[in-house]
């Protein structure tokens, strides 16, 4: 079963009606200073609440505060050959109103990432401004996923993959990574892509859709191509010109910049909205 098959599970689980008496909820935070790491791997696993993910002050290499259902869940955190496990291990989490549990990481904002982030029923908030990524995988279960990137980052992100649910995910700023390569496989759902920000490379952009509303948002006078595969999809085309089976901005061939998308949709409809650089207010 994949990560989001599991994660949706463990969503649908915990929605269902509350049959528990009084959960005891604990706080609980943790932080370690930087003392000579030349890079930081995440792994982080956070069953349902709400979800912070931020930079945090120079000099900390992390800092945690999770507030959980003792009953039920087991904190999950440890730091080895700098690598940080953080969130929770849980059991018996059905019939449990797991809504105001609350996870908040800061992360070094100087410091190489390799973020790997697994959530289920959660309301995450992931601003990923100031951060060094240079690898970035988000599994999701039924969540509702807000990620925002609103500086370059200093590193160029290898590879950028998204595998969601039956969720809202809304990603602004991606050009900010800079990412090669990224790959969106997602359930059903609401999902707006934004590539606008300061890209350094050309982008490859592989999308695989069941049932949603697709909404890509690409910055005016970056070269564009669209080849789409699919049932049912509407295809809002603006600007593009049709050759043979693939759409293309009418600059693709002299922009500096440049993105190419594969999208495979079931059901549902595909949008591209172009953004003027100066203007990115309508987010």
């Amino acid at each position: 079963m994949s990560k989001r098959a599991l994660l949706l599970v463990a969503g649908l689980a915990l929605a269902l009606p509350s049959l528990s008496a009084a959960q005891d909820w604990r706080t609980i935070t943790s932080m370690r200073q930087v003392g000579g790491e030349k890079a930081l791997t995440v792994d982080l696993q956070y069953a349902a609440g709400q979800l912070d993910l931020a930079a945090g002050k120079e000099g900390v290499l992390y800092r945690s505060t999770l507030r959980y259902d003792a009953d039920v869940l087991t904190p999950r955190m440890s730091y080895r050959n700098d690598r940080l496990r953080v969130g929770v291990e849980d059991a018996r989490v059905r019939g449990r109103n797991m809504k105001s549990g609350q996870l908040r990481l800061e992360l070094a904002p100087d410091m190489p990432l390799d973020l790997d982030l697994q959530f289920g029923a959660a309301r995450a908030n992931l601003n990923l401004t100031g951060l060094s990524v240079r690898n970035l995988s988000i599994a999701t279960g039924a969540s509702e996923t807000d990620l925002r990137v609103e500086q370059p980052s200093p590193e160029i992100c290898e590879d950028l993959e998204f595998d969601v649910g039956a969720a809202a995910f809304r990603a602004y700023g991606l050009g900010n990574l800079s990412p090669k390569k990224v790959d969106f496989s997602g359930g059903a759902g609401d999902v707006t892509l934004d590539f606008t920000g300061a890209a350094r490379t050309d982008m490859d952009v592989n999308v695989e859709m069941g049932l949603g509303k697709l909404t890509l948002r690409v910055p005016r006078g970056t070269g564009v191509s669209v080849r789409k595969s699919g049932l049912l999809v509407g295809f809002d085309s603006q600007e593009l010109v049709k050759r043979g089976n693939t759409f293309f901005s009418q600059d693709w061939e002299s922009a500096d910049r440049r993105i190419t998308f594969e999208v495979q949709a079931a059901l549902g409809s595909i949008r591209v909205v172009w953004v003027d650089p100066d203007n990115l207010e309508s987010r």
